[in-house]
């Protein structure tokens, strides 16, 4: 009998650890995402644009494939600002409207 009470003892703490360290390793992976991370990557990537020489940035967003769109200037002309996820910054005229005044 004292050999089945030691093995029920050993079942137990070795159930108990196992327990407690999965607990663990899944504590671990999880990682939370901050609530602003979004608008924060758009101020970053706003003040990219900005220092490529574009002006009055506005509505910015990122689509699923990572690239971020919106509306800006460039002198008087008014553009849409598309940046890739490489980081290239290119102008397309057409679909803003054209020139402002």
């Amino acid at each position: 009998m004292p050999d089945r009470r030691a093995f029920l003892a050993g079942l137990l703490a070795l159930a108990a650890t196992g327990e407690a360290m999965a607990q663990t390793s899944e504590q671990l992976s999880v990682v939370p995402i901050h609530p602003n991370t979004q608008t924060e990557e758009a101020s970053l990537m706003r003040q990219k644009i900005e220092r490529a020489g574009y002006s009055e940035v506005v509505g910015l967003t990122r689509d699923s494939t990572g690239t971020w769109r919106g509306r800006a200037k460039k002198g008087d002309l008014a553009v849409e600002v598309i940046v890739d996820k490489g980081g290239r910054i290119r102008a397309d005229v057409g679909s803003s409207g054209g020139a402002t005044r």
